[in-house]
């Protein structure tokens, strides 16, 4: 296993914790039950490790990708910028979501506020990881790019 691959691996995990959260926190906020918030409030903590170790993995795996002849440098440069905004706004959603987790002990007035706000940043990070993983795919999948239809496809109009 080298650097690109562990990439690939961990990269997936902040996507699918943010998305997953959104909908515990939804359901949890629906039912006004604070145990299944509080597993939303820890997946998105875990999102937002994996947003930060999915970048420091992609450095190592854009050596390794670069070398790759067929691989464009502007597609990994779209795709690191990207990265690196998505990061940010899963830190702050793991923050958030500490604050949310500490407020329950602290029984602080405005935990409802809180939820919504992470709610919002979470439906924000989840939109912002998407876009990194389209500029993701452009590096190595460039036939989900491309709008032309192979002739004798079975989607062919013809």
């Amino acid at each position: 296993m080298n650097a690109a691959h562990l990439h690939l691996i961990v990269n997936h995990l902040p996507i699918f914790t943010t998305l997953i959260g959104i909908v515990i926190l939804g359901w949890g906020m629906f039912k006004k039950n604070t145990q299944v918030r509080n597993i939303a409030f820890i997946l998105f903590i875990i999102g937002a490790l994996g947003s930060y170790v999915a970048l420091e993995t992609g450095e190592s795996a854009e050596d390794i990708v670069e070398e790759i002849a067929t691989v464009s440098e502007d597609a990994i440069h779209d795709h690191e910028e990207a990265a690196e905004l998505s990061m940010w706004f899963a830190v702050l959603m793991g923050f958030l979501s500490i604050g949310a987790l500490a407020s329950k002990k602290l029984n602080l007035r405005f935990e409802t506020g809180l939820h919504y706000t992470i709610l919002l940043t979470a439906l924000l990070t989840a939109g912002v990881l998407a876009y990194v993983a389209y500029e993701g795919g452009k590096i190595r999948h460039p036939e989900a790019y491309t709008e032309q239809v192979q002739s004798g496809s079975e989607w062919d109009d013809d």
